[in-house]
């Protein structure tokens, strides 16, 4: 007996109590063992395929994510569009994920990563006239706590997944579940127990859905990606014959091709007013650890892309509302999608051909050269003198590091011809030249150097390693007793498996400490920046250090200059500091997350490398201290017990990789990159200090004054910009980043019309009333808001 497709549907709700939603899918790397460039033919083939399929399989739902294949198609292959465009209003084709890419779960920053959300949903509304209800990620090497909040704030009901199936030691106790993310947002989550977004709806494959599935006994569904995937291809003519064999037969769980959002609202209702599981925090991959380092050229250029673009988009719009500078919406906007392109899970974390990344290293030098010129245009538009322009949301009393000649009367000439003055500036506003009170001076010790400013005394002693880093307001030594900081050291690198994927626990039994060296130099002598210059050579690698300490600073800074020719090596930078933590905090998107140092349990242990964004911090009571990158995201952190009873707590950053595969050339030749060790930080020092190093302050020709300002440093403005919809609109991103409850004042520096509430979108939700130009506002804990302020008609 035939049965239409409702009548089918109803038929297996009411005999069926194992359930396998099968949604026809072709996971297609946006790049991988191919570059881009084939990635658009690979889409072209697929999605040909798939629309001339659901001409003879109708009751086919292909579920596509990626909002640039989309665009790619719809500039370059017209014909291919226009048919994926029928097979949607057909309801064989479901755009998915509602991301401009499927990108990295970890690494891109916290706008970023909002942009991703916004340019994939905005083109799937105003291409397909449909919202996405959910975030479709089945392949990307860990989840950042931040999701549930973004993806809520993004319109999404749902997020999909299934990489967590790959964990090394421990399994995930849920396939459906709630995720609660870091400031208490809750998503409706689901991982396939097929384990796989290639399935081929084979028996092995089901039964092991079915017998794989935790939640059998109090839910009866789960999902099941199907069709070839990773290059693309789609489900085949067998699968689908698979599929309507399977769709009553007895002893075989039922299943039914539908799409995704069918499935998430029949499994929500299935499990309605039952107390579902909750996961809280971060989803940690237990595997693949190695992509937190691996091409480090490309981490740099994209950590490098997020500052620029936040300065171009605030300079810009100060512009505009200041003094009528048209804003360069379109530039802009290809700039951010070139940029998220370079995030997809297989090019920003390092696991791509060596083709993808020499291709994105271009790529970041074209994106840089253009948002230099948005921001110097932006700039010549702003009214008044010279200064110094501070892109931060913190105000700053700091030694800036300028290119070219001194023009500042108490500046500095560095040995490399740069030029050091001491700057004082508001938050996202313009400052000038401040005079120093006690400046930093250097001398000689036992072949080494001290440097003092009063604040800090640093010890760099003959083999260029740090030995003291004494804190004059705690009395306190941060460096732990016989240790010594900025230890560079060499493991193998040699996993079992996925050579630019993977860390093995292994790699810690064998170490190889850099602790001699060619040369230590008194480099620069003050007053406003001391530098002690440190060379060092392992086999065909160099080694070049700056260890830096400026006036009035808390913080340690290197600036490193490597020339690395190692194979199957990894470096690390080690801190081992005199602190008592039981627990990291690291910076993740719009806030931080809490591990352990310990490993009492198999999942602390399995946490062996991690991840973070500007900054690690680790504390007690009244004292703590910070790493600080401007472009490095792994780390490890572990604790010892002396023999004189303290506790050492070892910080250390990994800085470069090289592995051999699929690149075999990965991360070899020249590096610069900086961190900083900042002493005596609370979290809140932190995180001023993660912005201040990613945005150095910059010379300009004219004064800007801030277009927000708040009365709190709780809370932090991510971004400023004018309205995607051209009204003119200033829209201002924040958060609160420290974690706790607050109230905040935001006064608009121009004369307010209006303020709402938005969505991630831009879209309004709530008026708010401001008095004065100021808006009165609340924050939970690492709660993002998004609000557009309306200035007043300029009469």
């Amino acid at each position: 007996m035939n049965r239409t497709p409702t009548q089918d549907r109803a038929h297996w709700e009411r005999t069926a109590d194992r359930m396998l939603l099968a949604v026809g899918h072709a996971h297609i790397d946006s790049a991988w063992l191919w570059p881009v460039r084939e990635t658009v033919r690979k889409c072209a083939r697929t999605f040909t395929n798939m629309t001339t399929l659901a001409q003879e399989y109708p009751e086919l739902v292909f579920a596509c994510s990626s909002a640039q294949q989309y665009a790619w198609m719809k500039q370059q292959r017209p014909d291919i569009y226009a048919r994926m465009k029928k097979a949607a209003a057909d309801g064989n084709w479901v755009p998915v994920g509602g991301m401009w890419v499927e990108a990295d779960g970890n690494l891109p920053g916290g706008e970023a990563l909002a942009r991703q959300l916004v340019y994939g949903r905005r083109f799937f509304a105003e291409e397909f006239g449909v919202g996405q209800p959910g975030i479709w990620l089945p392949d990307s090497f860990g989840y950042t706590a931040a999701y549930p909040q973004l993806a809520r704030l993004a319109g999404a009901e749902w997020f999909l997944t299934q990489k967590l199936s790959w964990n090394e030691t421990n399994r995930l106790p849920h396939h459906t579940f709630e995720w609660e993310g870091i400031d208490g947002s809750r998503i409706f989550t689901h991982c396939p127990p097929v384990d796989s977004y290639n399935a081929s709806l084979t028996a092995s494959e089901n039964a092991h859905a079915e017998g794989n599935f935790n939640e059998k006994g109090v839910a009866t569904r789960s999902l099941v990606p199907f069709g070839y995937g990773d290059g693309g291809g789609g489900p085949s003519r067998s699968m689908l014959e698979k599929a309507r064999r399977l769709r009553d037969l007895e002893g075989s769980p039922k299943v039914v091709v539908e799409s995704p959002d069918a499935f998430f609202e029949a499994a929500r209702a299935e499990r309605e007013g039952a107390r579902l599981p909750v996961w809280r925090g971060e989803l940690y991959l237990e595997n693949h650890r190695g992509t937190y380092t691996s091409q480090a050229r490309t981490k740099r250029g994209n950590r490098r892309s997020e500052a620029l673009l936040r300065e171009a988009e605030l300079w810009a719009a100060t512009a505009a509302v200041r003094s009528g500078a048209p804003y360069p919406y379109e530039r802009l906007e290809s700039l951010w999608q070139r940029v998220l392109l370079n995030q997809f899970h297989d090019i920003l974390p390092g696991s791509s051909i060596a083709w993808v990344h020499q291709q994105a290293e271009r790529e970041y030098g074209e994106i840089h050269a253009e948002l230099e010129t948005l921001i110097a245009e932006a700039a010549e538009r702003l009214p008044g003198r010279p200064a110094l322009l501070n892109a931060g949301p913190y105000a700053r009393r700091e030694v800036a590091v300028l290119a070219g000649g001194p023009g500042f009367p108490g500046a500095q000439r560095l040995a490399d011809g740069r030029t050091a003055v001491l700057a004082e500036a508001g938050p996202l506003a313009s400052g000038g030249e401040a005079q120093v009170r006690e400046p930093v001076t250097a001398r000689a010790q036992d072949g080494g150097f001290v440097l003092d400013n009063g604040v800090l005394t640093v010890v760099v002693d003959r083999r260029g390693l740090v030995t003291s880093v004494y804190d004059h307001a705690a009395g306190r030594e941060a460096i732990a007793p016989g240790a010594v900081g900025n230890l560079l050291q060499l493991h193998p690198d040699d996993p079992n498996l996925w050579s630019a994927w993977n860390i093995d626990s292994y790699y810690r039994d064998v170490v190889h400490n850099l602790d001699t060296c060619e040369s230590v130099a008194l480099a620069d002598e003050g007053p406003l920046l001391a530098s002690v210059r440190v060379e060092r050579v392992h086999g065909d690698s160099r080694f070049v250090q700056h260890v830096e300490l400026a006036a009035e600073s808390r913080q340690v800074t290197v600036r490193n200059d490597i020339d690395w020719q190692e194979r199957d090596m990894v470096l690390k930078a080690a801190w081992p500091l005199d602190v008592h933590a039981e627990r990291e905090s690291a910076e993740i998107q719009f806030g931080h997350v809490q591990r352990p140092t310990h490993e009492n349990t198999s999942w602390d242990a399995a946490r062996f490398e991690l991840w973070a964004h500007r900054w690690v911090h680790v504390g007690e009571r009244r004292w703590g201290a910070a790493l600080l990158t401007d472009s490095t995201y792994g780390h490890d952190v572990r604790r010892d017990t002396r023999q004189d009873g303290g506790t050492t707590t070892t910080l250390r950053l990994s800085l470069l990789r090289s592995p051999h595969s699929p690149d075999p050339q990965a991360d070899r030749g020249t590096h610069r990159f900086g961190y900083a060790l900042l002493a005596g930080a609370g979290i809140e020092e932190a995180v001023a200090g993660g912005y201040a190093l990613n945005l150095p302050l910059r010379a300009a020709p004219a004064r800007a004054a801030a277009l927000v300002t708040l009365d709190t440093t709780d809370v932090v403005v991510e971004s400023v910009k004018l309205a995607d919809d051209r009204s003119g609109d200033v829209v201002v991103r924040l958060y609160e980043a420290c974690g706790g409850a607050v109230g905040a004042r935001l006064s608009a520096g121009f004369t307010l019309a209006g303020a709402q509430d938005c969505d991630l979108l831009e879209q309004p939700e709530r008026e708010l009333e401001p008095e004065d130009g100021v808006v009165g506002l609340a924050f939970r804990p690492f709660q993002i808001r998004t609000l557009r302020l309306r200035p007043a008609a300029k009469k």
